[in-house]
């Protein structure tokens, strides 16, 4: 999720560094709060906190996920402090999708009746949790030295495409399950996020295309 090389100029600032992890996840727990106390625990608010992490941890996840090819397109400061907080955007999400994690074994196990998820989400989602919690356990230079730098970039290089690719299936889903059920606001939103995803793994395979030219 982020490069060994990262390092935020403006690390003492509340919204760069490990502080803006902090508020990020600070947000994620309020927001949470705020949930329940409108929607409550029953399995509706449950499914409502469900839906809120996994947008949460997705949007987190395309900002990490595009930050250098912005970059590489775009010089401004926008995209360099996105850049430079790349890594805390990233180990941001990953806390976002464990509390996304919580949240469904929370439902699976508290609402017998819900339909179970098959072997293959299992496997497949399973994969992407394992992914996605070793990326942000190791975004640290402690890990890079201790998985050398190979090592670390191939971890985190597999986990960002494999959960991009559990997270676009996923979305790709509730496309339909949106215009044939839900609203339009749905509609919009999981078109939308289906969109950026796609956008997003566009952007970097131009971006990588530009600089192999170059090179």
């Amino acid at each position: 999720m982020a490069t060994s090389t990262d390092s935020p100029r403006s690390a003492s600032s509340p919204f760069s560094g490990w502080g803006l992890t902090l508020r990020i996840f600070a947000a994620l727990v309020l927001g949470s709060l705020a949930l329940f106390a409108v929607f409550g625990t029953g399995e509706e608010g449950v499914r409502v906190w469900i839906r809120a992490t996994a947008r949460a941890s997705v949007t987190l996840f395309l900002l990490a996920f595009t930050a250098r090819p912005l970059r590489q397109f775009l010089r401004n400061d926008a995209t360099r402090w996105l850049l430079a907080n790349r890594r805390y955007l990233g180990v941001s999400a990953a806390l976002a999708h464990f509390l996304h994690g919580i949240a469904l074994v929370w439902l699976y196990q508290a609402f017998p009746g819900v339909e179970q998820p098959d072997l293959t989400t299992l496997i497949g989602g399973g994969l992407g949790f394992a992914l996605y919690f070793a990326m942000g356990l190791t975004s640290n230079e402690a890990a890079v030295a201790a998985l050398g730098k190979r090592g670390w970039k191939l971890l985190h290089t597999a986990g960002a495409y494999w959960v991009w690719f559990i997270f676009t299936l996923t979305n790709w889903g509730n496309v339909p399950l949106a215009f044939e059920k839900l609203g339009l606001g749905h509609q919009v939103l999981y078109s939308g996020i289906e969109l950026a995803l796609i956008g997003a793994l566009g952007l970097r395979v131009v971006a990588w295309l530009r600089g192999r030219g170059a090179r």
